[in-house]
């Protein structure tokens, strides 16, 4: 009985000694795939098979440092989908109200998403800073080329947003222009923190190698550069005057008119700084591009005009406007809309000719012989513009009365008629 006993009790033992080698196994291997981890999201450490006391606390935090790494790349796949989105729909045919408003939109969640961008990564910094200590010599390294790639990154997207918000910022309201120019200033403002907070870790990187340490520097003077350019075309957005371009719009005539007559708008556009603005395009919002590519030095003045055949019922009001754009230093696109212009539909054309002859006589009596004639020729002939309408129209009236040509014995007598009548 006493053997069977100890029999059982080493079989129970040989089963833990061998459940403990296979765990400890384990967490070899896991040491070890940390150990070759890289900065790549598919070879993030899992850290729910275990709790936070099972795993050493320098694994801990380059873990949780990758998984935020891989948010950071989330937000960025969402900034560049977003950029795309509004590179599609910067060229305007005609800025009307629906669609300023919906250039504000999509350029204020731009902005909205750079500026949470901008919160995580400095939640990312702080944590870098918490988990400094427990990090070796190569992940801090890692860490901090990942960081420095991210800060390139928002000033890329920062820069996009300035430049996306260029070509619309003139046609904006006042308190949009305002609004935006706020946000740009908080967006430079986080940035700045930012670099600061990377520069921190710069130097506590004093004992690498010095080719890394050139670099990290060559890298850290980029971003500076990269912030300079961005205060400068803030400043840009704060001294830009957008009313610079001015255009007015009139008719010829007294601006009464019949439908499908002839219709020429007239536009003039001037350039009122001492500038150039390059690139002048003037859209109408009835007859589309009246010019392109159009170049107004300083103080100059131009002229255009379109002629076109309003086809509107007699009674109507056609009105319409026009948009001048063009482009200035920084490549601000300025904007001026004109004057609305109206035409007034006349009632159609009627025209109404009569044309009546009296009665005709000749007599001949002769043995020469003698001829009497009635020679009569009539030529009408009315061009006018076809009108659909079913008013208008083109009466012709011919009334000739008797004809009498008499002739007697040898001589003769003839009535000739000829009438010829056109309408086109």
């Amino acid at each position: 009985m006493n053997q069977k006993r100890s029999l059982v009790v080493g079989i129970y033992i040989s089963i833990l000694l061998i459940s403990t080698s296979l765990i400890s196994l384990a967490y070899a291997q896991e040491f070890a795939s940390q150990n070759q981890i890289n900065l790549t999201t598919a070879n993030l450490i899992d850290t729910t098979s275990g709790t936070e006391s099972e795993i050493q606390p320098e694994e801990l935090s380059y873990s949780l440092l990758l998984g935020e790494i891989d948010e950071l790349n989330s937000s960025k796949i969402m900034l560049e989908n977003q950029s795309r989105q509004i590179d599609m729909s910067s060229t305007i045919q005609f800025a009307d109200q629906k669609c300023i408003e919906e250039c504000i939109c999509s350029l204020g969640s731009y902005e909205n998403m750079l500026r949470n961008r901008a919160k995580f990564l400095a939640k990312f910094e702080i944590r870098l800073k918490n988990s400094w200590q427990n990090l070796n010599e190569m992940q801090r390294i890692y860490i901090t080329e990942y960081l420095e790639n991210m800060l390139r990154f928002q000033s890329i997207y920062i820069n996009d947003f300035q430049s996306q918000l260029k070509k619309k910022f003139c046609s904006f309201p006042t308190r949009s222009r305002k609004n935006f120019l706020d946000s740009q200033r908080d967006l430079l403002d986080r940035q700045a923190n930012l670099l600061l907070g990377f520069e921190d870790f710069l130097h506590n990187l004093q004992d690498i190698e010095d080719d890394q340490k050139v670099e990290f520097l060559a890298s850290f003077e980029d971003l500076i550069r990269r912030q300079a350019i961005l205060l400068n075309t803030y400043q840009a957005f704060l001294k830009v005057k957008c009313n610079i371009l001015k255009i007015n719009k009139y008719v010829s005539g007294c601006g009464y008119y019949r439908p499908c007559q002839n219709v020429t708008y007239m536009y003039a556009v001037i350039n009122t700084c001492n500038c150039t603005v390059e690139g002048i395009r003037i859209v109408d919002d009835q007859l589309g591009i009246i010019a392109d590519n159009v170049s107004l030095g300083p103080h100059e003045k131009k002229h255009f005009s379109k002629t076109t055949s309003l086809n509107f019922s007699s009674g109507t009001t056609a009105c319409n406007i026009a948009q001048a754009w063009g482009n200035i230093s920084d490549n601000f696109i300025v904007m001026s809309q004109s004057n609305e212009v109206c035409v007034k539909m006349l009632s159609p054309t009627l025209t109404n000719d009569s044309l009546k002859l009296g009665s005709q006589k000749a007599v001949a009596i002769a043995n020469d012989p003698a001829t009497a004639e009635n020679n009569i020729a009539i030529v009408k002939n009315q061009i006018g513009k076809f009108s659909p309408h079913k008013n208008s129209a083109q009466n012709m009236t011919i009334v000739i009365g008797d004809q009498l040509a008499a002739a007697y014995r040898n001589s003769k007598g003839a009535n000739n008629i000829n009438i010829v009548s056109n309408q086109r």
